[in-house]
Formats: structure tokens, C-alpha cells, sequence
């Protein structure tokens, strides 16, 4: 169960909106429910999870599902994770006053799920822009968007743990959190710096997770010289205590749904320098610091090389965000889905 769910979870149980249940399809994390308001339900449908386990479920048949979820006791249904949960939802045999959602995090390029949308009838994205489009592709559904919330209490705490690196003494430090793959654009990121360092910025970068890439992202650094600027600190449980001591940070994917990691930045006080991917423009305005630039190595470039230059420029978008990070707490978040729900 992901963080987005748990913040919305605990904002209706904690305002007293809803009776909440949470239905997680096989396991949640280990902490999970320590984070949790004590008055919500989990509800597992397996409670056990296995390589290959996700093949097998996708054969049974949808009703069997329904039958453990039984949709029939609750006024609200939301298919919060792509696929399962918004087909079973599409397949609930419920009372025509039971309100239906499908939340789409990313975009459902191709519109795969199209049958289960048009069943649902109503969608809610993550971004204005992926509202829009999903809007102008599927006409004949409802449509609306919902900023996914995050705890900031959670994540201003986590960024005040410790660290066991020392922050650089000179230059810029920025940071990048995300899963070492080919969207993420950590490859052509890393060329980016390289041109910035023989230009003669000093400055360094912590890259924060794993994945696919990791190796090839090494050889990058190595063949380009690049180890004294380019940190990898791997998978951390706790992001935030390494975004925390960021001058800026730094999303250079190629796509993102509404970056959650970038809103989490804001929250923490730290500028965001964003490619042009889905709700980036929306972040960076409500933010009203920070940077969006074009889908190009070249933008890119151009970009970072503005930050560098400007030797001001980091310092006011941080007093800036003292007052606007305050836009992307949960609280704020949460009363556009209230009226979604109609609570």
C-alpha cells in the first residue's frame, strides 16, 4: 500500500469523513500499520505474497475476488493501484448509489483500461494535464483531479534523522531519489554534469536508489571521470534526512504521472529543477520557485547552468517556499477530494 493511500486514509479517518478501509491485495509493509490511524481497517484479500503470485491471481475470476472484498458493504469504492484493483471495481455488483472511482497515477498510455473506465464511468488522475488529456481521449467518462496528498509531518520528521556523509563544503549539492531505470534519465543527467564540470561549476550529486541501471550508471561515471561529483548512496528507507541537506533537487525523467518525490522536496524547503513531465508545470507554480525545463539534454544543461551561474537565485527560491510548501501539505490536498466524494 503506497504512501499516497496511506496519507488519504489518515486525513479522512483523522477529519472524521469517512469510515475507512484499506484493502491491500496481497501485503503491506512492515511498519505499514504503525503509521496508521488507529480507527482504520485493513483488510487483506491474500495477506501473503510470492514470485509469480500476480500471474496466478490475474486468472481467477474477478467475482471470486469480490466475494473477500464484498463491495456491497461500503458507499465508496476507489481502484487505487492500476489494473486489479480498478477491475475489480469495474466488476462489483454494488447499489447504483455507490460511487465508483478509478485513480490513475501515471497515464494509462493507450487507455488499456479503457472497458474498466467507461464501466466505472468516473476517473480521477493526479495532475490537471493528465485530467485534460484522459478528458479529450475519453469523452464519454467523467473526469477530475486530485493532487495525490503526502504527510508532511511524516516527511519533516524523517528529514531531520541524521546522516553518516558529510554534506560538500563548496559548490552545489543536488539530489535525485528514484528507481535507477531508463525513464528516470539518469543516464543523459549524468552527461549533463560532465558538461557543467568542464565548464568549471563545482558542485555534487546524491543519487538515491537502485534498480536495472545501476550498473551501467557506474561505468558512466567512471568513463566520464566523474566519482568526485556523482555519489550513488543506493535504496534508502529514508530519503528524506539525504533531500533534507539538498541545495537543489533534481527530477531529469523522461515521464512521471505527479511526482510525489518532487512535491516531498517542497515540503522540506528545497527547490525543485523538473523536466517538462506530466504536473511539473503544476508543481512548479504552486510552488512558485524552482525551475521546469524543456524534454532536451540540451534544456537540461541550460537549465542547471542557470543555477550554477546565479549565485542568488537557490537562496530566494528557498525564502520562497517558507511561505508556498505550505500549498502541498496534506490538509490542502485532501479538500479537493472531499468534494470529489461528496463528503
Amino acid at each position: 500500500m503506497g504512501r499516497a493511500a496511506l496519507a488519504i486514509a489518515n486525513a479522512l479517518a483523522k477529519q472524521q469523513l469517512a469510515d475507512v478501509t484499506l484493502i491491500p491485495i496481497y501485503t503491506d509493509e512492515k511498519d505499514f500499520h504503525k503509521l496508521l490511524v488507529p480507527n482504520i481497517r485493513v483488510k487483506h484479500i491474500f495477506g501473503f505474497f510470492f514470485h509469480g503470485l500476480p500471474h496466478i491471481v490475474d486468472k481467477l475470476p474477478l467475482r471470486w475476488i469480490n466475494n473477500v472484498i464484498r463491495p456491497q458493504e461500503y458507499d465508496i469504492l476507489i481502484g487505487f493501484q492500476y489494473g486489479l484493483s480498478i477491475r475489480c471495481v469495474a466488476a462489483a455488483k454494488t447499489d447504483e448509489k455507490v460511487l465508483k472511482l478509478a485513480w490513475m497515477h501515471g497515464y494509462d498510455y493507450g487507455l488499456v483500461l479503457r472497458r474498466e473506465y467507461e464501466t466505472i464511468g468516473k476517473v480521477i488522475c493526479v495532475s490537471k494535464c493528465n485530467a485534460q488529456r484522459l478528458q479529450s481521449e475519453l469523452p464519454t467518462i467523467q473526469t477530475d483531479y486530485s493532487y495525490n496528498p503526502t504527510d508532511e509531518i511524516i516527511v519533516q520528521k524523517s528529514a531531520a534523522d541524521t546522516i553518516t556523509i558529510e554534506k560538500p563544503s563548496t559548490g552545489l549539492l543536488f539530489v535525485c531519489v528514484g528507481r535507477l531505470s531508463p525513464e528516470k534519465g539518469y543516464g543523459r543527467l549524468i552527461h549533463v554534469l560532465k558538461r557543467l564540470k568542464s565548464d568549471g561549476f563545482i558542485f555534487c550529486l546524491w543519487v538515491i536508489g537502485d534498480g536495472p541501471l545501476e550498473g551501467e550508471l557506474h561505468n558512466i561515471v567512471d568513463k566520464l571521470d566523474m566519482n568526485d561529483c556523482v555519489k550513488f548512496l543506493g535504496r534508502q528507507n529514508n530519503p528524506h534526512k539525504f533531500t533534507s541537506r539538498a541545495d537543489v533537487f533534481i527530477c531529469s525523467s523522461f515521464s512521471e504521472g505527479y511526482s510525489t518525490v518532487c512535491t516531498e522536496a517542497i515540503m522540506m524547503g528545497i527547490p525543485v529543477v523538473t523536466t517538462n513531465v506530466s504536473g511539473a508545470e503544476e508543481i512548479i507554480d504552486d510552488a512558485e520557485s524552482g525551475m521546469v525545463v524543456g524534454m532536451k539534454d540540451e534544456d537540461l544543461y541550460n537549465g542547471l547552468h542557470k543555477v550554477l551561474e546565479d549565485n542568488t537565485l537557490v537562496e530566494e527560491w528557498k525564502n520562497k517556499l517558507k511561505t508556498t510548501r505550505r500549498r502541498f501539505y496534506a490538509g490542502a490536498r485532501i479538500q479537493r477530494l472531499v468534494k470529489i466524494l461528496g463528503l
